[in-house]
């Protein structure tokens, strides 16, 4: 079967963040202002029991937990052990800014999941490719 090779003549995306000890602590007014992301890869082998999950928010600014956690714009669950890539074909915008964080929990506020502000065991890494 043949193989065709094409040039591309404008790349997917122009950044690439790069968060090696994502945790509880949101990485806030990452891309300073709008962005569209093609690309998620959440490394989480370093946690071997437990899955981790990782919340992207397209906002300024983030309260992690709490009675009133900031629900994600965008929440990705990363199996115990794995490192798993979300592609967004077409791409996912946001128009504000891109905050993240990871925690142990799929919930925003803690008074429905106590681990809703607790980092992972050991830290995810997570990279994004955006524009």
């Amino acid at each position: 079967m043949p193989v065709t090779v094409s040039t591309i003549a404008d790349p997917l995306g122009t950044k690439l963040v790069i968060d090696v000890e994502c945790n509880a602590t949101a990485e806030a007014v990452v891309t300073a202002g709008a962005t569209t992301i093609y690309a998620v890869e959440c490394d989480n082998t370093a946690n071997s029991t437990v899955p981790s999950y990782v919340k992207l928010l397209d906002a300024a600014s983030v309260t992690v937990g709490g009675a009133s956690g900031s629900d994600p714009t965008l929440l990705l669950r990363v199996g115990a052990g794995l490192k798993e890539t979300y592609v967004f074909g077409t791409g996912l915008p946001f128009t504000t800014n891109l905050t993240f964080w990871a925690v142990k929990s799929p919930y925003s506020n803690t008074s429905d999941d106590s681990n809703a502000a607790v980092s992972p065991a050991s830290a995810v890494i997570v990279k994004i490719l955006c524009t």
